[in-house]
């Protein structure tokens, strides 16, 4: 040792003195003495699960082999019972298949029917199209067979016109109408174009002049009707929604004037002015209007007919 500090070959039998602790007492743990590490590596094991693990062993050395507790069986009831919900699922199950097997064929039966019944219908009309076809032609030729057909078939073409069940072409003026800007949604409200503002304006244009009227494509004839009908207004039981487009024949210089000068156009005018309607009314050199659908006449007779008869 040099200055107090041991050499290289004391270095390596170096032991540090241990503190004393005074006479009687106990030397301290070997921790002290050795390094944290060497410690940590010599006592992984803490001492508490040393001991339990000592109680364990020494317990089954004490009462012989460790019991595993036995398991009774489930007896005849509980196999029986185990069998009987196994059938009751397969036939829940199988069941189920059939039933959905056979809600399947008899939709698809419906369906069927749906679609043959469609086609009938619309064989039908077809056929009743090409029968009011054939009528028409022969009863023109009939007509034009006689010495007076000529003045008989204008006569029955006027009827025709008037009565609205033939389509017409000609001269006239097309309004559009429809309800105030940021009109409420009902249609009940007074602020709307209603059934009966429609019923002033077409009564107006008939006493104008006009002669033959479709609203939104629906021709107007002796047995039409203009009703509010839930939320929408219906013409022919047809339901309209706005805009509504006016087609009148006439003559395209004379009717605006006309309709401003008659009761029912002075009221809708007003109307118009009142609410805000959308009202606008422009001349047209051509309109087609088509024929309107009339219920043939089963009841009706004419008064030189006697009362047990009537038309077919």
């Amino acid at each position: 040792m040099t200055d107090g500090r041991p050499t290289s070959a004391e270095a390596d039998v170096y032991d540090p003195p241990v503190p004393s602790l005074g006479e009687g007492r106990p030397r301290l743990p070997d921790q002290v003495t050795m390094g944290l590490l060497a410690y940590l590596t010599s006592h992984a094991l803490d001492e508490d699960y040393a001991q339990a693990a000592a109680r364990r062993a020494s317990a089954a050395g004490a009462g012989g082999a460790t019991r595993v507790r036995s398991r009774k069986p489930i007896g005849l009831a509980g196999a029986l019972a185990l069998a009987v919900f196994a059938v009751l699922a397969v036939t829940a199950a199988a069941q189920t298949s059939q039933d959905s097997a056979s809600q399947e064929r008899e939709r698809q039966a419906l369906i069927d029917q749906v679609k043959a019944r469609k086609e009938a219908l619309a064989a039908d009309r077809t056929t009743v199209a090409q029968l009011q076809a054939g009528n028409t032609r022969l009863r023109s030729a009939l007509l034009r067979s006689g010495e007076t057909s000529s003045g008989l078939l204008r006569e029955v073409r006027l009827l025709a016109l008037g009565s609205g069940t033939s389509a017409v072409h000609g001269p006239g003026v097309e309004i559009t109408v429809d309800n105030p800007p940021n009109a409420p949604s009902s249609q009940n409200d007074s602020s709307k174009v209603l059934d009966k503002d429609l019923q002033k304006l077409v009564n107006g244009l008939w006493a104008a002049g006009a002669e033959a009227i479709t609203i939104n494509g629906q021709r107007l004839t002796a047995l039409s009707a203009i009703r509010h009908a839930g939320s929408a207004i219906t013409v022919n039981y047809t339901r309209l929604s706005p805009p509504y487009v006016i087609l009148a024949i006439g003559d395209p210089k004379r009717l605006p004037s006309r309709f401003a000068e008659t009761t029912s156009g002075a009221t809708w005018l007003d109307l118009q002015r009142q609410f805000g309607f959308r009202f606008r009314m422009l001349a047209q050199n051509s309109l087609q209007l088509p024929a309107a659908s009339v219920p043939d006449l089963r009841l009706a007779r004419s008064a030189g007919t006697s009362a047990g008869k009537g038309l077919s």
